[in-house]
């Protein structure tokens, strides 16, 4: 039995469902649409991942509209064929928001629950489509007993792609009340957005010198809940880039997320803030999980293995990935350059291994053990992706910055741009490089997996790295 659900589909579905629903003649439509679940610690989300227009004569509007039951009998049985359960979607053409359940939408749906379980193995999903402004609502219909089914009402519905968008339920996920300790925030980009940021629940992978700045900002920002995952500790080696740290928590081998979530705390400017801190690696399933049930994630990650993960959850579980990234050139021991990059991976955006954020291949070598063995690592050539481990605060600041900037241009699309590429900063030349490419044409990402939710391969498993840090910081606090 699900408890806590919510819904999500790419741009492209929400274009096309758009494409039908709206009729030059202002009359109710429907169509049914094919869903594939994904389940993270908390919430499982319905992932639309396509539709199912109806043929001549399988609907028939009316002013309302109705269909008919050889229509459902053919979506239901294309889901089942494609392991996929099945939904229906109809319109409220003059709705705003949030669309609740009347009582001729609440018998059309439940009439059809039983036989949507017994054909497809999944539930009936149950949407509405508000044509004011192109909005989305959604349920799922689970079984209470003997021919008895209920609706459980999603949290939210979001649309991942060019452009975030999000629609919440006004019960679940209510807005909060203005702050007067966000009178500029919102004045930049007004109360819309700002009530969809306060209800998303943002995860940051990675609390080192880029995610720790990224979390005092959302904080402050008035992000509603942050979900932060991070095994390691907090070293002297660590005090020139980490924002907050202080020498008694390097004394203390202080989790750096427990030290991320006490600051989130006295920043967060949200009325009712919650922060979720977990010593934990994303590719240690009870990481994976918890990345899950976030609506968009950080990437602060330097190794391949969790950012093929987080291109995994990007396209085939819909959550949008805000990545970055700094190199320092040097020769002599004088600098040469310095580059710091920022992107968005979500459908329709080049993913992760597109834009050369990882190499594929170096992913096997970390999960085999091999990233962690001193031997492997020292021979490597001395400029290899591996071995760089330059940083500093100043440019650790300038790629937290180009993060959050990726994560408000494609939430609050100014001027109607959400999507404006992959930004390369060049230090020495005081250049930004914009890329928009696509993803190659044989990509994984936004092909084969694309949407695939729980039926992605899986990309979890055990980390040796992380319970080795876990261990070390057990033994030095004991």
């Amino acid at each position: 039995m699900i408890n806590r659900f919510g819904a999500a589909m790419p741009t492209g579905i929400a274009r096309r469902l758009a494409d039908h629903l709206t009729r030059a003649d202002g009359q109710e439509d429907c169509c049914f649409v094919l869903w594939r679940p994904s389940t993270g610690a908390h919430r499982t989300s319905a992932l639309v991942i396509d539709t199912v227009l109806p043929a001549d004569g399988e609907r028939i509007v009316h002013g309302t509209v109705s269909f008919t039951s050889a229509y459902f009998s053919r979506a239901a049985r294309l889901g089942a064929a494609r392991g996929c359960g099945v939904g229906l979607i109809h319109s409220h053409p003059r709705g705003r928001g949030w669309q609740g359940l009347n009582p001729t939408d609440h018998t059309a749906e439940e009439r059809f629950a039983a036989q949507a379980l017994a054909i497809t193995g999944r539930p009936l999903l149950g949407m509405t489509f508000s044509g004011a402004d192109q909005s989305h609502s959604a349920r799922i219909w689970q079984r209470h007993g003997h021919r008895h089914y209920k609706p459980l009402h999603a949290e939210n519905v979001r649309v991942a792609g060019e452009q975030f968008t999000a629609t919440f339920h006004p019960r679940l996920m209510p807005a909060p009340l203005a702050q007067d300790t966000q009178l500029r925030t919102v004045s930049a980009w007004g109360t819309t957005v700002q009530d969809t940021l306060a209800r998303l629940n943002v995860g940051v992978i990675g609390t080192g010198s880029v995610g720790m700045q990224i979390v005092e900002a959302l904080a402050r920002t008035g992000i509603g809940q942050l979900t932060l995952l991070d095994f390691d500790s907090v070293e002297h080696v660590n005090l020139d880039r980490l924002l907050h740290a202080t020498p008694s928590d390097a004394d203390l081998r202080r989790a750096k997320v427990d030290l991320a979530a006490a600051n989130a705390r006295q920043a967060a400017t949200h009325p009712d803030f919650r922060v979720v801190p977990l010593e934990a690696s994303l590719v240690e399933p009870d990481g994976f999980a918890a990345a899950a049930d976030c609506d968009v994630l950080f990437s602060c990650v330097d190794r391949p293995w969790p950012r093929h993960t987080l291109n995994l959850l990007a396209y085939a579980h819909l959550i949008p990935v805000v990545d970055g990234g700094v190199r320092v050139a040097t020769r002599n021991g004088r600098m040469r350059g310095a580059e710091w990059r920022a992107l968005t991976a979500a459908p329709g955006r080049a993913c992760l291994g597109c834009h050369g954020q990882y190499d594929p291949a170096n992913v096997a070598l970390e999960r085999s053990g091999l990233l962690d063995d001193p031997a492997y690592i020292a021979g490597l050539a001395a400029d290899h992706e591996l071995r760089r481990k330059e940083n500093v605060y100043v440019f650790s600041h300038a790629a937290a910055a180009a993060q959050l900037v990726q994560f408000i241009t494609m939430v609050s699309a100014p001027a109607g741009i959400a999507d404006t590429g992959a930004h390369l900063h060049h230090l020495a030349t005081g250049t930004v490089d914009r890329d928009t490419r696509s993803c190659n044409a044989n990509c994984p990402y936004s092909g084969v997996l694309h949407v695939l939710g729980d039926a992605a391969p899986p990309a979890t498993g055990r980390d040796p790295a992380a319970e080795e840090a876990r261990a070390a910081r057990r033994s030095a606090q004991a």
